[in-house]
């Protein structure tokens, strides 16, 4: 096997915009894309191969032909891929939403909850994100803010910029602010519930559906995250996340597991075996478990997803 790329997958939103267009020089479909999923299993939108011998076969299509050789040995499922990796442009501002936990989502949406974390791969200056309630929102005043459609007093927002790395726990209130791209990494789950969207209509000239009742049963009122972004990981029980900076040659090795790549700047190249493949900023690739040794080369920005 081999580093393999994919096809993203674009998803028009009301919300989007055009940056990864300018960004990451890409050919858009449309003028309003907010959503690249670059690496995916999910039924609402399946990764396609785009490089090498494997090319044009689904990502399910390979996990189950190459099994361990693409997941590891130490993999406790072989046949689900466990993250979805997205890149997020918000061109205005996303519903404030959240996202339910395991034990929940799989008993109500018959699928895993949503742990995310965000790379802030560009912001306007005085860029914000919303990140939790503000301290002391109880249970029953969130409840009220909703009857009263006062829910905005109760968001905390906080600022960000780029390189900022931001974990958002199932059951946080939050959202992307307008001015806002990162890449998104989180559980294979497709399940989020809006709390408000600033009575934006859809398409069909209605209000987009909220999910209100869902949503107070899943928010965390208790814990409230750190709002420091500065850190070069994030580490939780789904996945690790580590900035790495090269400059230069670094050697690395699978140890019998699949790493993602996502080259967030510049250019380089992945070198395995005797042979090698070019490496671009806006590119994500899987690295099969099986490859072994390898190395990176060249002067790019990557986060490495493990």
């Amino acid at each position: 096997m081999y580093p393999i790329k994919f096809i993203p997958i674009y998803k028009e939103c009301i919300w989007g915009g055009d940056n990864l267009g300018k960004i990451f020089d890409r050919e858009l479909p449309g003028d309003h894309i907010g959503e690249s999923w670059e690496l995916s299993s999910h039924k609402n939108g399946t990764s396609v191969v785009a490089n090498g011998f494997l090319a044009g076969k689904t990502l399910p299509d390979i996990m189950a032909e190459y099994k361990e050789q693409l997941m590891g040995k130490k993999f406790v499922n072989p046949h689900h891929f466990p993250l979805l990796i997205k890149i997020l442009d918000a061109n205005d501002n996303l519903s404030i939403q959240v996202h339910p936990e395991d034990e929940y989502a799989y008993r109500v949406e018959g699928e895993a909850g949503k742990t995310e974390a965000w790379y802030v791969v560009d912001a306007k200056e005085n860029a914000q994100i919303v990140y939790g309630l503000k301290k002391d929102i109880t249970k029953e005043a969130f409840i009220k803010a909703v009857a009263t459609n006062t829910i905005e007093d109760t968001l905390k927002k906080v600022p960000v910029k780029a390189g900022d790395m931001v974990f958002v726990p199932a059951g946080m209130v939050h959202a992307l602010l307008d001015g806002v791209m990162v890449y998104e990494v989180q559980q294979n789950s497709d399940t989020t519930y809006r709390v408000y969207d600033y009575d934006r209509v859809g398409d069909d000239g209605k209000k987009r559906e909220l999910h209100i009742k869902k949503a107070i049963e899943v928010i965390n009122f208790t814990e409230q995250s750190s709002c420091n972004f500065t850190e070069s990981s994030i580490n939780c029980q789904y996945f690790s996340m580590a900035k790495l900076k090269i400059q230069g040659v670094r050697n690395e090795q699978t140890e019998d597991q699949f790493i993602i790549y996502c080259i967030t700047a510049g250019t380089g190249e992945i070198t395995y075996k005797d042979s090698v493949e070019p490496l671009q900023a806006g590119e994500t690739i899987l690295i099969p478990a099986c490859l072994g040794e390898y190395v990176l080369q060249g002067n790019m920005e990557l986060l490495k997803i493990t």
